[in-house]
Parts: C-alpha cells; structure tokens; sequence
C-alpha cells in the first residue's frame, strides 16, 4: 500500500462533530492508520463505535482473526445501481482496491491489536473526476468467530466547487447505524454471510446494511443475502391470528356506525373465526 503523504506520516487523531439523536453534541475519534489516493482506514475509540452500533453487537470480545476473509466478504456484496429495475446489481468494492484492503486486513491480523476499523473509499465520476466522486464508508468488527461489516455510506454521491484533495473526501460525519428498509445490498457469495437481524427486537428488524460473517449468533435463519421483498415474507399462521381480534375490533365500529348489515358483519365474522 502507498505510503502516507508528508503531512499524514505523523499519527493523529481528526475529530468530527455530529449530532446524536439526542441532540447532544459529541466528538467522534478516529485515527488514520493508513491510506492510498482513493482509499483510508481508520481506528474508531470504543466509546465511540459503542454509541453507533446496534446494542446486540457491542457485547462481543474484539478479536482480528478472521480479518484476512476480509477481501473475500467485499468482493461479493453487490449494491442496487438501479432505482427502478429490483435486479439491477454490481460490486460495491471495486477489484483494484482488493489488493489495498487485504495488505491492510493483513498487518491488522499480525498485530492482533483488539480495535473496531473504518474504511472509506472513493470511485471517481467518469466525467468529472476531479470533482466528483461516489463514497463509501464502513465498519469493521471482528470477532473471535467471524466478522460483522457496519455501512455507514453506500456510493453516496459528492460534488465538490473546486478540486477536491485527500482531506476533503475524507471527512467523515458519524451516524447511529439503522436499518434500512430497502435492497440496496445483495450477498452474491452464500457461503457463511447474512444481512444482520436483530432478534432480540420485538420487530425482529432487518438491517440491509449490516453484514455478518460466520458470527452465527447473529445469523438469522434461514439467511438474508438481500432486503427481501413483500412477496418474499407471507405472513406466518400466527401473526394472522393476532390480528384477528384487532380486525373484529373494526368490524364491529363497522356496524356500529352502520357501515355494513347486521347479516354483513354476522358473515364476516364467522370467516375471522375460522382463521383461528
């Protein structure tokens, strides 16, 4: 990997300044440990990632070990280059930055060092390469059993007045991780990956822009290598049953107010009950 420019060879930290839902103001820390003209990773304090990530993956023990399948998990996740076509799909991680990232993932499992990463990378509009560019920011949790991936920006689209420098695309504002409710990634290597579920949420809410690998406390089952649509996710039989007396609820305003017949509600009454 290239080596740092003269005035990034000396450590520091950049401090960024976001707002939490709280509205409190707090600093977020990272520190580059190194970089190339399209590509930096960083240490994120632990007071930090803790306060951004969902709560159920900040109990874990750190651990590097599984941090050279990194280029492996990478290279199969496709993002949504279509708005409108649901198959529209690409690699997310360019190949020619593979190489960068698993030097890197290398000298972090040599060091056995027990932190959480960041990565950000830049793609350069075709058209306006000096100005613009897409931008991708995410986490790296490694844990003895496998690795959980954390997107911050998915190819976020940023145009800059003048030609942009490494300072400038590198700014990072930090955000709590959330779901995101639609496909904008896709697993195209089934082998011990998953987009993230969180089961101890009543909702049992998907994140489709969290990754695990071989974490398998974490892997929902059967997996999720996409969002996956509503046709995908019929109801179960008891769901149904739950909301069967919320619609009973409703049918008897129904009648109440005289929206429907005596004989109506008798006989959509009896199909509810049948669903028990």
């Amino acid at each position: 990997m290239s080596s740092l420019t003269a005035s990034a060879k000396i450590s520091f930290v950049l401090f960024f300044v976001f707002f939490h839902s709280s509205c409190i103001q707090l600093q977020q820390k990272i520190k580059l440990i190194d970089s190339t003209a399209s590509i930096a990773f960083f240490e994120v304090e632990e007071e930090d990632w803790k306060e951004l990530f969902p709560k159920n993956l900040t109990q874990y023990e750190l651990s590097s070990d599984h941090f050279n399948d990194l280029p492996k998990i990478l290279s199969s996740i496709q993002y949504k280059r279509g708005v409108l076509a649901y198959e529209d799909w690409d690699q997310l991680v360019p190949d020619s930055y593979l190489s960068d990232i698993q030097k890197f993932a290398q000298k972090i499992r040599e060091k056995q060092e027990k932190k959480v990463y960041l990565c950000i990378f830049k793609i350069d509009d075709l058209l306006s390469p000096n100005v613009k560019i897409l931008k991708t920011s995410f986490y790296i949790l490694g844990t003895k059993e496998g690795l959980v991936i954390l997107f911050q920006e998915i190819n976020t689209n940023i145009s800059f007045p003048t030609q942009y420098s490494f300072e400038d695309w590198v700014i990072f504002l930090p955000r709590p991780i959330k779901p995101i409710y639609k496909p904008e990634l896709w697993i195209k290597n089934k082998d011990s990956l998953s987009l993230y579920q969180d089961k101890t949420s009543l909702k049992k809410l998907i994140y489709g822009n969290v990754i695990v690998y071989q974490q398998m406390d974490l892997m929902p089952s059967p997996p999720l290598y996409r969002y996956p649509k509503e046709d995908d996710n019929p109801p179960k039989e008891s769901d149904q049953w739950k909301s069967v007396p919320e619609k009973l609820k409703i049918l008897e305003e129904m009648r109440k107010n005289k929206l429907i017949t005596d004989e109506e509600y008798q006989r959509k009454k009896t199909e509810l009950l049948k669903e028990f």
